[in-house]
């Protein structure tokens, strides 16, 4: 037999691992109310939120009048187009316990299931166990017919208790009667129909009973599950009530301070008249007061438009990978939304109450303007700061994660980390969110930033030993953006 060639020449490759890749700033999260009359297709506790990538999507769902259809028209209206609206569900009413089905197949199909007259399902509800053995549904024709016929055979069961089945259009869901927490149900067990039905653990999604719940509970609830969103816009009923005005944790106050803490970015709305007038008494007053870095007030006399989600539709269309991209809010064209005709007295009380509005400029022009968050920052800068911190720490993962080999703990090793926060910041200079200028201090970084590092002989031996370095820091001017400008001149003859 013939020698092996690697026994002259043996050559083996590796593959390093793929990087991550960095988070996405054009989330829009829109907190609906279960309570919602006009919900299409309900998204049940388990599922908690929905992902939608255009408006026809979103209308697939929702009915037209309802509010997370408003909202998704004027976030789809902008120019350019967004993309990304995901409907997280506040659930102001107590929720029965369900078990979401995930099956697969046609209607003709689970028709024609050989299991027919001798299918068997079995689950508990509330702590009963609901044993069928003969579950027949041959006599159905479409999705909501069997869906019947599983009701009709589990009430057989239960002695006529309220325990529901439906089909949403493309899932079995099964409901106990009752709601709150006391509410239980459980997976089918395995069986040729539980498993056609998508209701077995393989397939199906369950929850149990919940409590009503406020606001912050479900953005709470729903970041823990791990929901991505980067803007915040809520259901109207929420936008004028402030602290002490309604239960706790469900005012648009208490839902900006949760958003401080979670950094969200809270675009809410106020009807409050008294906005334009006063620096007391109203929403905005309340979150200047708090000095919050993270919400937005914009203002505006209809009472059923969404004003916030046309703006974060406009800064979601930001892409910080590309050059000279990063924008400025103010006057900026917002579409569906109708400009507010104001006196320069009421745009001044506008501004020294940090909201902003779609007002006329002159005579042909309707714009946003100022896009100044409650802390008296900007909406340009909050963005894409939360876009730079996770360009850095995308970055830095990533170097230490797909080496083959390691990083050393050496003076050599912690220039790598430095060139690599750099390299993070020259993107932030590249998309003009940092610029070359002066700090505080007066110093002038001609690059926009500087980095420094404590150098490897003054770090602990403590630190060494554990892998852990804690000497890295940066410093970087923002480039900020013009929004007035005073011009003084003089004329001779």
């Amino acid at each position: 037999m013939s020698i092996e060639i690697t026994e002259f020449a043996d050559v083996s490759i590796s593959v390093s691992p793929t990087g991550v890749s960095g988070g996405n700033f054009g989330i829009l999260g829109f907190l609906a109310k279960s309570s919602d009359s006009l919900i299409g297709s309900a998204i049940s506790p388990a599922e908690r939120a929905r992902p939608y990538t255009s408006l026809a999507t979103v209308g697939g769902d929702w009915g037209t009048s309802s509010e997370v259809y408003k909202a998704a028209t004027a976030f789809y209206a902008q120019t350019p187009t967004p993309r990304d609206f995901t409907v997280i569900m506040n659930y102001d009413v107590a929720q029965a316990a369900s078990l979401v089905g995930g099956s697969s197949l046609t209607e003709a199909n689970l028709i024609a299931a050989a299991w027919n007259g001798t299918g068997a399902l079995e689950f508990t509800v509330d702590g009963t166990t609901i044993s069928i053995t003969d579950l027949d549904v041959s006599a159905a024709t479409t999705y909501a017919d069997i869906a019947s016929e599983i009701e009709t055979a589990i009430q057989l069961e239960v002695g006529g208790a309220t325990v529901t089945c439906t089909h949403d259009g493309s899932r079995f869901v099964i409901k106990s009667g009752t709601t709150g927490a006391a509410s239980t149900i459980t997976v089918a067990s395995d069986s040729d129909a539980a498993n056609n039905l998508g209701l077995t653990a393989a397939f199906a999604q369950v929850s149990d009973g919940l409590d009503a719940e406020t606001a912050v509970d479900s953005l709470a609830a729903s970041v823990t599950k791990g929901i991505e969103f980067v803007g915040l816009v809520t259901d109207k009923s929420y936008r004028d009530y402030t602290t002490g005005l309604l239960d706790s944790g469900n005012s648009a106050e208490d839902i900006a301070v949760w958003a401080e803490g979670a950094k969200k970015i809270f675009c809410n709305t106020t009807n409050a008249l008294s906005t334009l007038t006063a620096t007391t008494g109203h929403v905005a007053a309340a979150v200047k007061s708090r000095t919050l870095r993270f919400t937005l007030t914009t203002f505006s006399r209809d009472t059923s438009a969404y004003p916030s989600a046309s703006v974060f539709g406009r800064a979601a269309s930001v892409n910080f990978e590309s050059i000279n991209s990063t924008i400025t809010l103010n006057l900026k064209q917002m579409p569906t939304v109708a400009a507010e005709n104001l006196s320069p007295a009421e745009f001044a009380k506008l501004r020294e109450n940090y909201a902003s509005a779609v007002v006329q400029v002159g005579k042909t022009v309707n714009a946003y303007t100022d896009s100044r968050m409650a802390s008296g920052s900007w909406l340009d800068t909050t963005h894409g700061i939360l876009w730079l911190e996770n360009r850095i720490e995308t970055d830095v993962f990533n170097l230490l994660y797909v080496n083959n080999t390691k990083i050393p703990y050496t003076q050599a090793g912690l220039n790598t980390l430095v060139a690599t926060v750099e390299r993070s910041l020259r993107a932030a200079v590249r998309n003009g969110l940092a610029g070359a200028g002066f700090l505080p201090n007066g110093n002038y970084l001609p690059e926009g930033f500087i980095v420094e590092s404590v150098p490897l002989a003054d770090v602990s031996v403590g630190d060494k030993g554990n892998r852990i370095y804690q000497g890295l820091s940066f410093k970087v001017v923002g480039a900020g953006a013009l929004h007035e400008v005073v011009i003084s001149g003089e004329f001779s003859e």
